[in-house]
């Protein structure tokens, strides 16, 4: 619901006198909690819903996590260029804000296999506990489950207004992002212009940038699975610098590439390290 008014706010920035109506609708993946994300299905669980009512003209307009979107598009529906993405990093928060030692036997609490594998390699001896739920119930984990930290998307704590709960952000180069972390995704009817058009002047070039390559680099992957990837994207003076993780769906095969190139292709260089990544793990 915070995404959606701040894209509803950007609007009305722009088009003072434009009528807005937030609509709520409700996911199979928001109602069941009681399992962790692997089980649930899918990524398409916590969209179906939301573009069913976009499909049939009940809604004009839906706001999702990028990260959150299958990496086929539902057909019939397209998403527009992005708005100015927020910082894709994952944090940490832990007990009492107190940081937590390399070599520490921590109990560490996440819904993310890519983020569990990842935190093994900065804290060996930690143990890593499914959550779910929205950032209160994630953050309230802490206390009900007795955990010494969870790990959290940075993008979600700041626009909720939770920066000051971060004990550490991790940089990219220790925890890689979920492709498209912290982009919010715009999607729209494929034959809806007027919509479309509406939304145009909200894009972000860099950001459409970062989108285009991560989004590729999922596809790729079969990016509605649950096998574990990350993607970080650099761009300095029309050359991309791409860092990746992708790994099977146990989480038993975990692998790491670099690779850097032109701007101009970065899409098929993303698809390039993907590629290279998916032999990796299964060749």
């Amino acid at each position: 619901m915070v995404q959606t008014q701040l894209v509803a706010k950007m609007l009305k920035d722009r088009y003072p006198d434009l009528t807005i109506e937030i609509v709520k609708i409700s996911t199979k993946g928001d109602e069941i909690l009681h399992k962790a994300i692997k089980d649930v299905g899918s990524k398409g669980v916590f969209v179906k819903e939301i573009e069913q009512a976009l499909l049939d003209g009940k809604i004009d307009l839906a706001v999702h996590s990028m990260k959150d979107m299958p990496g086929e598009v539902t057909p019939g529906l397209c998403f527009v260029d992005p708005p100015r993405g927020e910082d894709p990093r994952d944090v940490l928060i832990t007990r009492d804000n107190k940081p937590l030692k390399k070599d520490g036997a921590y109990k560490i609490g996440t819904g993310s296999l890519r983020r569990a594998l990842q935190l093994k390699r900065l804290y060996p001896n930690c143990q890593t506990l499914p959550i779910r739920g929205n950032i209160e119930t994630r953050m309230g984990k802490i206390q009900s489950e007795n955990l010494d930290g969870v790990v959290l998307a940075y993008a979600g704590l700041i626009r909720a207004g939770y920066q000051d709960r971060v004990q550490h952000i991790f940089s990219e180069d220790e925890l890689i992002p979920a492709p498209c972390q912290g982009i919010l995704a715009l999607q729209v009817r494929e034959d809806d212009r007027e919509i479309q058009d509406l939304l145009k002047p909200l894009a972000h070039e860099k950001t459409t940038l970062r989108y285009q390559m991560q989004r590729a680099f999922q596809k790729t992957l079969n990016g509605g699975c649950q096998s574990p990837m990350g993607i970080s994207s650099r761009i300095d003076d029309q050359r991309v610098y791409l860092r990746a993780c992708f790994g099977n769906e146990d989480g038993s095969v975990f692998c790491q590439k670099d690779l850097e190139g032109p701007l101009e292709d970065g899409v098929q260089l993303a698809q390039d390290l993907a590629q290279a990544l998916k032999e990796e793990v299964y060749d």
